[in-house]
């Protein structure tokens, strides 16, 4: 504020010296542009001089003084040590440009030494400055004012008053997380985006948006580069890989780029190529940490036609950080433009521990400190300033499109004594919205430290997440506290939950009655994984009590039969797609040492003796089924795949029916034909389910008297 006045004042001051006859009166007014707040060179809105009052095709000479009260002037240095300012005259018969440089002659202060230019024949020109570059307030909706005044006697006078050239607003905004959660994840045969996408590999993508319109700029006629932006990475272990997309198609482009986790559909991007406008990013190979030099790996080349990208690039990771550079290669200035660039990680080994938290940090660049006039520093340039979110500017904060994070616990207790095994529980953790949700679990210790495991540390949508509560040996008794954390993104959302351990001292004697669990088998009795949705038969000691639960993975387990030693169950039907899981038998509030099994989307297996003849009469040696009559198999496991038939050495055949028994929880039943032309004989039957066959069972059959 003071420097706004004193410049007020001096040029005040100067006006009031005399100018000498002969010259012109000069008005300047400017329309002003949007420049970024994170800028170091921004260039300003264009200033006009309307002039009037000369002689009829006279030559005008004088000196003017251009000085800014909003930040310092930043315009490239030229050799001689004038700066890149243009200055144009137009007497009517068109727009010249007139050799008249400009030099700085105070942080925010350039001086025309030698202005010179020709009147029309009314006496009348139009002065026009151009590329004016400033470092503007960091602060958005901030106006840049100017003045341009005569300082020294001459031909030239102004009303030296203020004027708005510009006006501040943030120029990146951004959705993206800042923390990258390293799991294992293989790299595939081939480096492509389609491939990566259909192998699995771990990714979590940043929006890009324009703070405005326009404020991802191709490079021009002043400018060095196109808008650069540039992606931090850093603690990243060692074996870590990065990749992220050599060119990404923004909003505006014929088929955006997107991973899916943010709303959009998978695509590597569609452009284009006709030169009409559409965001397109391309990375920047060698540059330098700044963001600054290097080559865009894609150049547009402004034929017409369709461009599908697929191709990956490395980033080069050094002590487990890197840099990648986009620069700006086409775009719609009427526009607010997004565009979406997923980062994918390779990690081979699962690092120890089950995860590591790497950093991500975004601004535009290239990135600079230099606020004065230079020869070598960049145009354009910016401070590293992290930007705020863009879902309030694009109205999609709360948005179905992308992923919701919920967790369905708000506190968790324990109770363990010092050197068990401790105690299990279970948090579910859910996707409610659209989109891929990537989310990762974390521990804060408020006392104690080690004592909660959980499993698994992060992962993609909905998840069962387990937590292992336990004070090892030497644990001093006390009550603990810890909050874990899964955090969603900033899209998705971060959700906590409240944990709390007491640990005491063994001063009881040994519970004798908890339930133990021996072994777990099909519910036919027969080898091979339990199937959701059908039986299983569980054995062991202490099973029952006044109240008895079972679960696996936490979801609750029919029970069908229980007595102090076996439990028949039904597998939930939520385990569909799981490769295993661990069963807990609860038993008066007591649980069981948990017990892996194997689980599988079908295993059907015949129970023994449960095969029935056409009059539902039990089939046996010495109770035949006739040859070309039905009959009736129960069985478990029978859950999925084409159901086939196999009756001594005759071909597989279709079940009559092949389904749901009705009435018996998680029994299957399977009709088929006994065929007509089958001797007398005991022999095997079997029912396939795929590639999954049942233990073969034996049936006995009669050929009727002719």
């Amino acid at each position: 504020m003071r420097l706004q006045v004193a410049l007020v004042a001096m040029i005040t001051t100067l006006a009031a010296w005399g100018q000498p006859a002969g010259g012109v009166n000069c008005v300047a007014t400017a329309v002003p542009t949007i420049v970024r707040t994170e800028g170091l060179s921004e260039r300003v809105g264009d200033m006009l001089l309307n002039c009037a009052g000369g002689a009829p095709s006279g030559t005008v000479r004088g000196e003017l003084t251009l000085i800014s009260f909003s930040g310092p002037i930043t315009n490239k240095l030229l050799a001689n040590g004038a700066l890149d300012l243009i200055f144009t005259a137009n007497s009517g018969g068109g727009e010249t440009i007139l050799n008249t440089q400009a030099f700085a002659t105070a942080a925010n202060q350039v001086t025309f030494p030698s202005v010179q230019f020709n009147l029309s024949s009314t006496g009348t020109a139009v002065l026009r400055i151009t590329n004016l570059r400033i470092a503007p307030p960091s602060n958005p909706e901030q106006p840049i004012r100017v003045a341009l005044a005569t300082v020294t006697a001459g031909q030239i006078r102004t009303d030296n008053a203020p004027f708005t050239v510009g006006i501040t607003q943030r120029g990146l905004l951004a959705s993206y997380a800042t923390t990258f959660v390293c799991t294992q994840s293989k790299l595939p045969d081939t480096v492509s985006f389609p491939e990566f996408i259909r192998r699995g590999v771990r990714f979590a993508s940043v929006r890009l948006t324009e703070g405005f319109s326009d404020s991802f700029q191709r490079k021009g006629p002043q400018t060095d580069v196109g808008t650069r932006v540039v992606v931090r990475y850093a603690g990243f272990p060692v074996g870590a890989r990065v990749f992220t997309p050599s060119v990404a198609v923004g909003s505006s482009g014929a088929i955006p780029t997107s991973g899916g986790d943010l709303g959009l559909p998978i695509s590597g991007g569609r452009y284009f190529s006709t030169g009409n406008g559409q965001l397109l990013l391309s990375r920047v190979g060698n540059s330098d940490a700044a963001g600054a030099g290097g080559v865009p790996l894609f150049t547009p080349s402004g034929g017409v036609g369709v461009i599908d990208f697929d191709q990956l690039a490395e980033v080069p990771l050094t002590n487990g950080a890197g840099v990648a550079v986009y620069e700006v290669m086409d775009s719609a200035g009427n526009l607010r433009e997004s565009v979406q660039i997923p980062t994918f990680l390779i990690l081979e080994q699962r690092p120890e521990g089950g995860s590591v938290r790497a950093t991500v940090g975004l601004s535009l660049g290239p990135v600079s400190t230099v606020a004065s006039p230079s020869a070598t520093a960049p145009v354009p340039r910016f401070q590293e300033t992290a930007p705020p979110t863009d879902c309030n500017a694009l109205g999609d904060c709360n948005s179905n499109l992308f992923p919701r994070l919920t967790v369905d616990s708000a506190e968790l207790s324990y109770d363990v004594i010092i050197g068990s095994t401790g105690q299990t529980r279970f948090v579910r953790v859910l996707n409610e919205g659209g989109g891929v949700l990537s989310w990762a679990a974390s521990v804060i210790y408020k006392s104690g430290s080690g004592w909660l495991r959980f499993d698994p540390e992060s992962g993609l949508n909905n998840a069962t997440l387990r937590l292992d509560a336990v004070a090892a040996t030497g644990f001093p008794p006390g009550t603990y506290e810890a909050t874990l954390v899964i955090d969603g993104g900033p899209l998705a959302g971060t959700r906590s939950a409240t944990v709390r351990m007491v640990a005491r001292s063994l001063t009881l004697p040994p519970v004798v009655n908890n339930p133990e669990v021996t072994s777990i088998s099909h519910g036919a009795f027969q080898a091979g994984p339990l199937v959701p949705g059908s039986l299983g038969s569980l054995f062991g000691r202490n099973l029952t009590g006044a109240t008895t639960r079972l679960t696996m993975d936490g979801v609750e387990g029919r029970i069908l039969f229980a007595d102090s030693r076996q439990i028949n169950f039904q597998v939930p039907v939520e385990l569909v797609g799981r490769g295993s899981a661990q069963v807990i038998v609860t038993v008066d509030g007591r649980q069981s040492v948990p017990v892996a099994v194997l689980l599988a989307g079908t295993n059907p297996g015949i129970f023994p003796g449960a095969i029935l003849n056409q009059d539902n009469s039990a089939n046996t040696a010495a109770n035949p089924a006739e040859s070309g009559s039905v009959v009736q198999l129960f069985l478990t496991g029978l859950e999925g795949g084409s159901v086939t038939v196999r009756i001594h050495d005759r071909a597989l055949q279709t079940p009559l029916y092949a389904g749901p028994a009705p009435g018996l929880i998680g029994v299957q039943q399977v009709n088929a034909d006994v065929p007509g032309d089958l001797q007398t004989v005991t022999t095997s039957i079997v029912v396939c389910a795929g590639s999954a066959c049942s233990s073969p069972q034996s049936i006995s059959v009669r050929q009727p008297n002719p």
